[in-house]
């Protein structure tokens, strides 16, 4: 009787009708992903667009939705690369900023012609991680920045234990972390670390002038 009862579960097993504690885990920690980007975007959304809101204190409070949200040193130092170890420690201090000056520059400023378009997030599933005590998931959405031209964003969220952050975001498929890494690299190979300074602060610079 247990031998017949032991083969009826591999075969539930099999056939994908058995739920056990690891699928419910799995099912939690991406349907807790997809909770976190879609408080993120409404937070966003609700916040940014205000009209009575100066491009000052946009910018302040995505900044702080940007500490709050995502994993900003992981992802300077992932668009640093192999040339985080040749920086000195006040070069890291500012490059931290300076990168966090950009990134919060460009985003908020994207939220300006904004109308009331619509985000919806079309699904949300288990991805590849290089940590072992972290997992990932991919959560994909829409967001409409015009009537009947949705644009595809993809966010790349990290989850460890109840804390979440996105640690990518992917737009029409194209990876944003890889895209500046990729900038990066190729001012740092011609100009080195304090290049790539010299030039994030013309880019802050410009961005503040605007």
């Amino acid at each position: 009787m247990r031998k017949l009862q032991n083969v009826l579960v591999v075969v539930l097993i099999s056939a994908g009708l058995f739920v056990g504690p690891t699928a419910a885990k799995t099912e939690e920690y991406v349907a807790g992903a997809e909770k976190f980007v879609q408080e993120l975007a409404d937070e966003a959304i609700g916040t940014l667009t205000r009209e009575a809101t100066s491009r000052e204190e946009r910018q302040k409070l995505f900044r702080d939705m940007l500490s709050e949200g995502f994993a900003i040193p992981g992802i300077a130092r992932f668009v640093m690369g192999r040339y985080w170890r040749e920086a000195s420690s006040d070069e890291r201090d500012e490059y931290f900023r300076l990168f966090e000056d950009v990134i919060v520059s460009l985003w908020a400023d994207r939220f300006v012609d904004y109308s009331g378009q619509a985000f919806r997030i079309t699904e949300a599933i288990p991805a590849s991680s290089a940590r072992a005590d972290e997992k990932a998931v991919l959560v994909r959405s829409l967001f409409w920045t015009s009537p009947g031209n949705p644009v595809r964003l993809d966010w790349r969220v990290a989850n460890k234990g109840d804390v979440y952050k996105i640690t990518d975001v992917l737009v029409a498929g194209v990876s944003m972390a890889r895209t500046y890494r990729d900038d990066f690299s190729s001012v740092m190979r011609r100009d080195g670390v304090e290049g790539l300074l010299a030039e994030l602060r013309d880019r802050s610079n410009g961005i503040r002038s605007n």
